[in-house]
């Protein structure tokens, strides 16, 4: 066979030089940078070639390439297809490729990263990491920055994460598949080792003191400390030590007392004490009026069924109107007491009213009433049985 007749792949095979494989990632040194092309001097195996197609719509990495770099390709072809000799080369799928390795190598390695947040929706947070697309979902977010919102009011919670977007956030790697293209980080990994051995210090009935840090519609956030967990009171002028954990107070556990607003009673800043309890799944549940005397524990001796008594209309719902007899009881005037209208059509918050008590339940802290018809004021109703209302739920 004629020499001259050979193709460089002819050659190759004749020789005892081994060449990477179709695929493969090679390491070369940038040669020349145009428009046309770039060239890579690739050492014993040869020069290889990038044609534009690559960086068409990657005008950043041409710009940023320069004479004498050492960078990686993939192996597309040995020969290229105008048949100069040249090794066909593409640097996006090494970029990704590499990316890829990269991205096991900090996963396995658990290390932090840096990266920008670059879009939201409703599940979590947009990222990217190496070029990689990746989500921070909602469940791994701290517990500072996770959306308070009661419900999962999917529209708050967008509205909410909106502020997030171009801020930076340290994460680490929780999964990732090149196959399907997933990369799923976590915020709330960095610190979850720490967090499980500060859980182990708090028990349930730990009073602990806290600093209040967010007021919503359904309670309060406290952040308190795990050097803080004690059943012993705070003193006087005692410095609080920084909080570390958050724990929720939640608006049925303020107060004895029926509360509309949690605003009313906390506010941010503002230093509490609070008794643990419930832990779960990582969770602080905390109570304000778990610290205070059980009203209920006396409501037998004061109130008895059949007794007439004045109270306060606390609040109209679709289920009933909640009745304040005192500081700490409230009542219910279930919905059929009100013959077919609407609680709010016929009573005022704020009004007192006549009522009698119809049944009392002190382990499940309810109690039932009815209008009182003997008063000279009476609302305009229907006379209906109450008997049939009896499992009716306080709130």
């Amino acid at each position: 066979m004629d020499i001259t007749t050979l193709t460089m792949k002819d050659l190759l095979a004749q020789s005892d030089l081994s060449l990477p494989k179709q695929g493969e990632v090679v390491r070369g040194t940038v040669i020349s940078v145009s428009k046309n092309s770039i060239l890579i001097d690739l050492g014993v195996i040869g020069t290889g070639i990038v044609y534009p197609g690559e960086f068409y719509d990657n005008q950043t990495l041409l710009k940023e390439l320069k004479v004498g770099q050492e960078i990686s390709a993939i192996m597309l072809d040995v020969e290229d297809e105008e048949g100069k000799g040249y090794r066909e080369l593409s640097l996006r799928q090494a970029q990704q490729t590499t990316a890829w390795e990269d991205i096991k190598e900090k996963r396995d390695s658990g290390e932090v990263l840096v990266t920008k947040i670059t879009n939201i929706n409703k599940g979590g947070l947009i990222v990217e990491l190496n070029g990689v697309q990746g989500f921070l979902p909602l469940s791994q977010l701290s517990s500072e920055h996770y959306p308070k919102v009661e419900g999962g009011d999917t529209t708050k919670i967008v509205q909410i994460l909106q502020k997030f977007k171009g801020q930076e956030f340290r994460v680490k790697i929780l999964d990732f598949s090149e196959a399907e293209n997933k990369l799923i980080v976590s915020e709330k990994a960095i610190n979850e080792e720490k967090l499980q051995e500060q859980l182990k210090k708090f028990t349930i009935g730990d009073i602990v003191k806290g600093t209040i840090t967010d007021v919503t519609d359904f309670g309060a956030f406290m952040l308190l400390s795990a050097d803080d967990s004690s059943n012993e009171p705070a003193q006087e002028g005692e410095t609080k030590p920084k909080g570390t954990i958050e724990g929720l107070i939640h608006i049925s556990e303020m107060a004895w007392k029926m509360i509309d607003n949690p605003r009313n009673i906390l506010s941010p800043g503002q230093e509490v004490q609070a008794k643990i309890i419930s832990i779960e799944n990582g969770k602080i549940s905390l109570s304000l009026k778990a610290l205070t005397d059980n009203p209920w524990l006396n409501a037998s001796t004061k109130y008895s069924v059949g007794q007439k008594i004045k109270g306060t209309i606390a609040k109209t719902t679709n289920y009933g109107a909640l009745i304040s007899l005192d500081d700490s009881i409230t009542g219910l005037i279930p919905i059929p007491e009100f013959g077919g209208k609407k609680p709010s059509e016929i009573l005022t918050v704020g009004d007192s009213i006549e009522v009698v008590v119809v049944s009392i339940d002190i382990n499940e802290h309810k109690m039932l009433l009815k209008f009182d018809k003997t008063q000279k004021e009476s609302p305009e109703i229907k006379e209906t049985q109450t008997q049939d209302s009896s499992n009716a739920v306080v709130s």
